[in-house]
Protein backbone atom coordinates (compact mmCIF):
# COMPACT_ATOMS: atom_id res chain seq x y z
CA UNK A 1 0.00 0.00 0.00
CA UNK A 2 2.82 2.43 0.84
CA UNK A 3 4.55 1.71 -2.43
CA UNK A 4 1.35 2.30 -4.38
CA UNK A 5 0.69 5.59 -2.56
CA UNK A 6 4.27 6.73 -3.25
CA UNK A 7 3.85 6.00 -6.96
CA UNK A 8 0.58 7.94 -7.13
CA UNK A 9 2.12 10.89 -5.30
CA UNK A 10 5.24 10.93 -7.50
CA UNK A 11 3.08 10.94 -10.64
CA UNK A 12 0.86 13.77 -9.41
CA UNK A 13 2.05 17.15 -10.74
CA UNK A 14 0.50 19.02 -7.81
CA UNK A 15 2.02 16.85 -5.07
CA UNK A 16 5.50 16.53 -6.55
CA UNK A 17 6.22 20.29 -6.78
CA UNK A 18 7.59 22.25 -3.85
CA UNK A 19 5.49 25.20 -2.68
CA UNK A 20 6.77 28.67 -3.49
CA UNK A 21 7.65 31.12 -0.73
CA UNK A 22 4.36 32.93 -1.32
CA UNK A 23 2.43 29.72 -0.62
CA UNK A 24 4.37 28.67 2.46
CA UNK A 25 3.77 29.94 5.97
CA UNK A 26 5.06 29.41 9.47
CA UNK A 27 3.28 28.38 12.58
CA UNK A 28 4.51 29.77 15.85
CA UNK A 29 3.36 28.56 19.23
CA UNK A 30 3.19 31.05 22.03
CA UNK A 31 2.73 30.14 25.61
CA UNK A 32 -0.71 30.78 26.96
CA UNK A 33 -0.78 33.61 29.48
CA UNK A 34 -2.59 31.33 31.94
CA UNK A 35 0.21 28.74 32.03
CA UNK A 36 2.41 30.44 34.68
CA UNK A 37 -0.61 30.91 36.97
CA UNK A 38 -1.69 27.29 36.59
CA UNK A 39 1.88 26.06 37.12
CA UNK A 40 2.25 28.11 40.31
CA UNK A 41 -1.16 27.25 41.78
CA UNK A 42 -1.09 23.55 40.91
CA UNK A 43 2.61 22.67 41.09
CA UNK A 44 4.14 25.60 43.00
CA UNK A 45 6.68 26.40 40.26
CA UNK A 46 7.76 29.95 39.53
CA UNK A 47 9.17 31.42 36.30
CA UNK A 48 12.96 31.65 36.14
CA UNK A 49 12.84 35.39 35.41
CA UNK A 50 12.82 37.18 38.77
CA UNK A 51 10.63 40.06 37.54
CA UNK A 52 7.99 37.68 36.19
CA UNK A 53 8.14 35.63 39.39
CA UNK A 54 7.62 38.76 41.50
CA UNK A 55 4.66 39.85 39.36
CA UNK A 56 3.15 36.37 39.54
CA UNK A 57 3.46 36.21 43.34
CA UNK A 58 1.84 39.62 43.61
CA UNK A 59 -1.15 38.89 41.35
CA UNK A 60 -1.78 35.18 42.00
CA UNK A 61 -3.92 36.02 45.05
CA UNK A 62 -6.76 37.01 42.70
CA UNK A 63 -6.82 33.65 40.86
CA UNK A 64 -7.98 30.14 41.70
CA UNK A 65 -8.36 26.83 39.90
CA UNK A 66 -11.49 24.72 39.74
CA UNK A 67 -10.74 21.39 38.09
CA UNK A 68 -8.33 22.44 35.35
CA UNK A 69 -9.95 25.82 34.65
CA UNK A 70 -8.40 29.08 35.84
CA UNK A 71 -10.73 31.69 37.34
CA UNK A 72 -10.20 35.21 38.60
CA UNK A 73 -12.10 36.62 41.53
CA UNK A 74 -14.37 39.44 40.36
CA UNK A 75 -15.02 42.65 42.28
CA UNK A 76 -18.26 41.22 43.66
CA UNK A 77 -16.58 37.92 44.53
CA UNK A 78 -18.04 36.19 41.50
CA UNK A 79 -15.72 33.84 39.57
CA UNK A 80 -14.64 35.08 36.15
CA UNK A 81 -13.37 32.39 33.78
CA UNK A 82 -9.96 33.17 32.28
CA UNK A 83 -9.92 32.62 28.52
CA UNK A 84 -7.08 31.95 26.14
CA UNK A 85 -6.65 33.91 22.94
CA UNK A 86 -8.66 31.58 20.63
CA UNK A 87 -11.51 31.36 23.14
CA UNK A 88 -11.55 35.13 23.59
CA UNK A 89 -11.75 35.69 19.82
CA UNK A 90 -14.63 33.21 19.55
CA UNK A 91 -16.53 34.91 22.39
CA UNK A 92 -16.01 38.35 20.84
CA UNK A 93 -17.27 37.11 17.47
CA UNK A 94 -20.38 35.65 19.12
CA UNK A 95 -21.05 38.88 20.98
CA UNK A 96 -20.62 41.09 17.91
CA UNK A 97 -22.79 38.77 15.79
CA UNK A 98 -25.76 39.15 18.13
CA UNK A 99 -29.06 40.93 17.51
CA UNK A 100 -27.56 44.40 17.44
CA UNK A 101 -24.65 43.54 15.16
CA UNK A 102 -21.66 45.75 15.90
CA UNK A 103 -23.46 48.02 18.37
Amino acid sequence: MKKQAAEVQSNCPTCSTMPSTEESFTISFTEDWRAPYLAFIVEGTLPTNSKLAYKLKKTVKRYFVDGSTLYRKGFNGEPLRCLGEPEAHRVMQEIHAGECGEH
